[in-house]
């Protein structure tokens, strides 16, 4: 009997995603070179009705072929039969590889789907949390060795083979529902479509569910693989000392991805970094030959780029020559056109296309400093430029966008000795700029299409609070003006930016709408001297509640709607992977909810952190990086001092994350880096204690491997729970917090109940 080919059952779906995606391709160069409205609206049902057949037709399909795919994912792990585990002195090199290997392959699969389907971009936890769920499961099971090693590299080349291909050729379809089935605002993407609002959000939303459900449980069936293997690294080695390797694995892994996104590198580069430490589980002989093959072919799948494409430290930008100009594209969606604006090209045209970037500066000759936020390819500092500005301070947050305007803009702005560019972001910049010493502040069109690490909050948002706009008018002279140019198109966020403004200001606002975006021009007055209690008061976004795009504070139905799903289908993963209620001890129990825990505790720190220091990447990573290393500290703690810690690290974390709730960044903000430092002292130290809890009770785990999958497993109940910041706002996080480490002191007294009860009197 011949042996089943991983290629041969491959095939069919290879077949139509390549020719759906290029019936894609050919609508999108259609679009490109159409001029009227009609055809341009003709390609674009076009393209919605070529991207729902690959929709539905690419997993249907995939799943008629789920016995042929199982058959040879089995032969695959059969190559490894025979290949020995290392041996006991290279246990603790092997958890450090699995360590370093789970984390950048985990940052690295959540960095690229986000970019290639820009849906992941707004629900990025989503891909987080299946990875989270896959984990649990592996560590859970644990002895994994070289047969987990090659299944996850073959599923990696069908998880690049997807997001190359098939997510690109619906990747309109899904930007059009993730646009309808949501009340909150998502741009880039505009359709009239001629059935009622309820229809189309029900479809929407059908669509939404049906895609994150297919990648989510996908990147479960993928990490649990990798899970398998880092459990079964603990096996055999003491406790605390295996956790100490887990944990400096984990850091290494996060710091050469750092390094890598710092570079700019492609994912191609990712992935032969993130997958070559696999090898390490596959000996020597034919096993190791297919494991670099299938790297190899990961990598060439990833390899390909259209037009000029940059992997910045945020997001992934692709540029192209477009007629009088030079078009970006952020995740494949339209982010900005770098414009010839000059009074001659303008004149040739017949008319200004972009008219907002003059109105801005309309009786004001020769402003003498302007400020541009959000400066992107250099669209607002040319206008500046044109105005006479004899200086103009240009903040943009991703250098790769201003090195891409430098080089394609046609007006070459960022050339002008005039202008100097600020590599930071909006909020931490004007923090360090001087007050009243500016004749206009112009906002950019801003939209964000990622979000702040683990977090629902998109990178913008607190730009767009009412502390950010009071920030700003600070900034302007006397007789100066704000300016702020959005995508302010459903009426209720065009009356609540102007209601913002309004009280930023302290006068009248000007509102226009010269061309795609709204105008909104304000001359400060006054100064509002408590902008949270006014935002909070006029039903404005806040620094706690930093959600411009969403009308008022609640969950969004779709949202509901897909984690709901989404939850029922972690429970029904969990069942089919032998979990029972059998597994649900007292001591699992506690390592769920520290976990659950744990992962609030990080998103609500990130958030505080960025508000104080800027929503940087490199201020998220470091945040991250120096929570690792206080797990790390807490753990030598544990290792030197004999004694039971846990009760005054309860006691602490009971005192701290009240406080923290309480007081917030502002009581650092303008006081000197000093002030800035220790408010980052107190907000990560629940980490530390923390760390303390949790490296006691793994540290008297029966089963290692069991009890890190159970934490990993919290934390995705953790993941649902960040969605409700959306209602809640922020701070609530740090309480919610609490409850959850309640529930681990809870369940950590009934463990302890329990082990005195089997010891008998």
């Amino acid at each position: 009997m011949n042996k089943p080919s991983l290629l041969k059952a491959e095939l069919p779906l290879l077949v139509i995603g390549f020719l759906f995606t290029a019936a894609v391709i050919a609508v999108n160069l259609m679009v490109d070179r159409l001029d009227s409205d009609v055809g341009r609206s003709s390609a674009l049902h076009l393209q919605l009705l070529c991207g729902a057949v690959l929709f539905w037709s690419f997993p249907l399909l995939a799943v008629s072929q789920r016995r042929r795919l199982r058959k040879a994912l089995d032969h695959v792990a059969q190559l490894a039969d025979g290949v020995s585990s290392p041996g006991p002195g290279h246990r603790l090199l092997g958890l450090f590889i699995a360590s370093f290997a789970v984390l950048f392959i985990e940052t690295m699969l959540i960095r690229y789907i986000g970019s290639q389907t820009r849906v992941f971009a707004y629900y990025k936890n989503i891909p987080l949390i299946g990875a989270f769920l896959g984990l649990g499961i592996g560590c859970f099971r644990g002895r994994g060795g070289g047969g987990d090693a090659l299944l996850f590299l073959a599923g990696m080349v069908l998880v690049a083979l997807f997001f190359t291909l098939v997510a690109q050729a619906i990747g309109a379809l899904l930007g059009v529902a993730a646009s309808a089935a949501s009340t909150e605002t998502v741009f880039g993407y505009f359709v009239t479509l001629p059935v009622s609002p309820a229809a189309v959000r029900l479809i929407a939303n059908i669509h939404m569910a049906f895609y994150c459900t297919l990648v989510f449980l996908a990147l479960a069936w993928l990490f649990e693989r990798l899970g398998r293997i880092l459990g079964g690294g603990f096996e055999g080695l003491p406790r605390l000392q295996a956790y100490s390797v887990n944990i400096i694995g984990s850091l290494t892994g996060l710091a050469v991805f750092i390094g890598c996104s710092a570079l700019h590198t492609a994912p191609w580069l990712w992935s032969l970094i993130g997958l070559a430490p696999l090898l390490w589980w596959l000996g020597k002989g034919r096993a190791r030959t297919a494991g670099l093959v299938l790297i190899a072919a990961t990598a060439l799948v990833l390899a390909p780029t259209l037009h000029q494409t940059v992997w910045s430290s945020y997001q992934k930008l692709t540029g192209r020559n477009v007629p009088n100009g030079y078009q970006i594209d952020i995740s494949d969606a339209f982010y900005q056109v770098a414009l010839d604006l000059r009074p001659e090209t303008v004149a040739a045209l017949g008319a200004n296309p972009m008219a907002h970037y003059d109105a801005e500066y309309a009786g004001i000759p020769d402003p003498d400093r302007v400020l541009v936020v959000g400066a992107g390819s250099g669209n607002d500092v040319a206008a500046a430029l044109r105005a006479g500005a004899k200086q103009v301070d240009a903040v943009e947050i991703d250098r790769a966008i201003v090195e891409m305007g430098r080089g394609h803009h046609p007006e070459h702005p960022y050339d002008d000795p005039r202008v100097r560019v600020i590599i930071d972001d909006a909020r931490h910049a004007f923090k360090t700029l001087p007050q009243q010493s500016y004749d206009v502040v112009a906002f950019g069109v801003l939209d964000s299409h990622t979000q702040l690490g683990t977090s629902s909050v998109r990178l913008d948002n607190y730009v767009f609070t009412q502390e950010s706009f009071s920030a700003a008018a600070r900034l302007v002279k006397p007789g100066g003006r704000l300016v702020v140019s959005a995508l302010t198109s459903p009426g209720w966020f065009r009356e609540r930016y102007a209601t913002m403004l309004t009280h930023a200001c302290g006068a009248e606002v000007k509102v226009s709408t010269p061309d795609y975006s709204t105008t909104y021009i304000c001359i400060p007055t006054a100064a509002d001297p408590d902008p949270s209690a006014t935002g909070i008061e006029i039903g404005a976004p806040v620094d706690d509640w930093p959600f411009p795009y969403l009308p008022d504070r609640s969950i969004p139905l779709s949202y509901v709607m897909v984690i709901s799903i989404l939850v029922l289908a972690s429970i029904t993963w969990l069942r089919r992977s032998g979990i029972a209620a059998v597994d649900v001890t007292p001591h699992n129990g506690h390592m769920f909810f520290l976990g659950a825990a744990f992962l609030l505790m990080e998103v609500y720190a990130i958030n505080r952190l960025a508000l104080l220091f800027g929503t940087t990447w490199i201020v998220s990573a470091v945040s991250i990086a120096a929570m690792l290393v206080e797990i790390l500290v807490a753990n030598l703690v544990v290792s030197s001092i004999r004694i039971d810690l846990r009760p005054y690290a309860y006691i602490a974390l009971a005192i701290l994350l009240p406080a923290g709730w309480l007081i917030g960044p502002e009581i650092a903000l303008g006081k000197g880096i000093g002030a800035g430092l220790i408010y980052a002292l107190f907000l990560l130290s629940p980490v530390f204690c923390a760390g303390i809890v949790f490296a006691t009770s793994f540290a008297h785990s029966a089963a290692p491997g069991v009890a890190l999958g159970a934490n990993i497993l919290g934390a995705v109940l953790g993941g649902w729970a960040e969605y409700a910041t959306m209602a809640t706002g922020i701070r609530f996080m740090a309480l919610l917090a609490l409850a959850l480490y309640a529930c681990a002191l809870l369940c950590q007294l009934a463990a302890r109940r329990i082990a005195a009860d089997a010891r008998g009197p």
